[in-house]
């Protein structure tokens, strides 16, 4: 077999000139069954994208920032319990932020905690911009040669978290994330993860927290697991603990 081309670009046009029919490499950690068939290796290291910038009341997070980098920082509470949560700390400092997301599963802490706070993920070429909900959405059918460079939210009023996993190594089978939002409406975010291809934001969890109906909002989670039967949970269980959870989340971001 012919080893695929291994190429370092520096700047953004040529990393997006390199990945038409290449792979990116960013941590490493995700990418081994696909870098067995590609002709291109795209390392990503050189871009300079591995930043963490705090611009007013908003943080980007640089696509290439490692996992470890994230927990050292001054992020929210819940964010940061969330990146714990996500991997190891061996794990933590290979992964990075962009690598990681793009290929979650429903069990990803760290996605549903940035689901919670309607954070957007910023691409080339463009620049564009889409919130993380579209892009979870749309990553089966992303086009050649788009580059995440950032993701970027705004500093939350409040913001709590929760989770329940069958041994505290391993990730969660329900997990549950309430964000207190400035300047949109409504005034929050709610995502739940644990199950299927990707967590999920309850819309109408959001309205109902921001009327201060607090029981609609743990209804509305009960109702999202209504299916999330696997082989780690019930789909009884998980809406159960997941209604549980934004109830008890409402009231530590003062609903």
């Amino acid at each position: 077999m012919t080893p695929p081309e291994y190429v370092r670009p520096t700047t953004i046009p040529e990393a997006l000139n390199a990945l038409r029919g290449g792979v990116a490499l960013a941590g490493g950690t995700a990418v081994a069954r696909r870098a067995r068939e590609a002709a291109r290796l795209v390392d990503l290291q050189a871009l300079g994208i591995d930043q963490l910038q705090v611009e007013g009341d908003h943080v980007r997070l640089g696509a290439m920032l490692r996992l470890q980098q994230m927990v050292e920082a001054e992020l929210p509470a819940a964010l940061d319990e969330a990146c714990r949560r996500e991997a190891g700390v061996n794990l933590r400092n290979m992964a990075s932020l962009g690598g990681t997301l793009l290929t979650c599963s429903g069990r990803s802490p760290l996605a549903t905690a940035l689901l919670g706070l309607h954070a957007q993920v910023r691409m080339e070429p463009g620049p564009q911009q889409w919130s993380f909900d579209e892009l979870l959405a749309r990553r089966g059918s992303l086009p050649g040669g788009l580059l995440i460079t950032s993701v970027v939210f705004q500093v939350p009023l409040a913001m709590a978290q929760s989770a329940v996993a069958r041994s505290p190594a391993d990730r969660p089978i329900v997990c549950a994330v309430v964000a207190r939002l400035a300047g949109r409406a409504p005034s929050f975010g709610v995502a739940l993860g644990g199950f299927g291809p990707r967590p999920i934001v309850i819309p109408e969890a959001e309205l109902a927290l921001a009327a201060g109906d607090v029981p609609s909002a743990a209804e509305a989670a009960r109702t999202a697991c209504a299916t999330a039967l696997d082989a780690w949970a019930s789909a009884e269980y998980r809406a159960e603990v997941a209604a549980t959870f934004i109830h008890r989340l409402a009231g530590e971001v003062g609903v």
